[in-house]
């Protein structure tokens, strides 16, 4: 569970506050040789991944307590838990595993090419691969899987991307109203 982690978890701050200056060190001098939003976009995605590994993965490594195990496949259990309990442990877990994944599928629709549709989808497809990944990874070390987890995740991926294709496609209107306008 992400409970445990968001609170135990503050090393993940840190890794955040250097992988945000190494995205502005990055969109610096990429915009030195044309090049500073594609190095930026890859030093948050990379930065992204750094702090997912930690809250989900790095903090089991550290503390080497691998927890009880197990694997929860049954869809929305933990969800309906967090919801009808509104005890701040699962609903913390709840809305953490959602904010945990928006800025990833921010930064995969910004990296995307171009087009909407696959923007969001791409995203959506990749951070469901990635919480997956990461379930898998979580069952492996002794903790517990949860299908509910990579839910939210893939939730939290596709708001991100949502929120970028909607901001790129309201740009790219308001670039094509000044060329005609011009």
């Amino acid at each position: 569970m992400l409970a445990l982690q968001w609170t135990t978890g503050e090393g993940a701050l840190p890794i955040a506050v250097v992988g945000g200056v190494l995205v502005l060190v990055a969109w610096g001098l990429g915009s030195l040789f044309g090049h500073g939003r594609r190095t930026a976009l890859w030093a948050a995605l990379l930065t992204c991944l750094a702090v997912i590994g930690w809250i989900t993965i790095g903090l089991t490594l550290a503390t080497h307590d691998p927890g009880t195990g197990g694997v929860n496949l049954d869809p929305g259990q933990e969800i309906r838990r967090a919801l009808e309990t509104g005890a701040g442990g699962p609903r913390l877990n709840l809305i953490g595993n959602i904010v945990l994944f928006i800025p990833f599928g921010t930064v995969v629709a910004l990296m995307t090419p171009r087009g909407f549709a696959l923007r969001v989808l791409t995203a959506t497809f990749l951070g469901a691969a990635l919480s997956t990944a990461i379930e898998s990874t979580q069952y492996l070390l002794g903790r517990v899987a949860d299908v509910d987890d990579v839910i939210l995740n893939t939730a939290g991926a596709f708001l991100g991307a949502l929120a970028a294709g909607i901001v790129l496609a309201l740009g790219d209107s308001d670039a094509g109203r000044r060329r005609r306008a011009d």
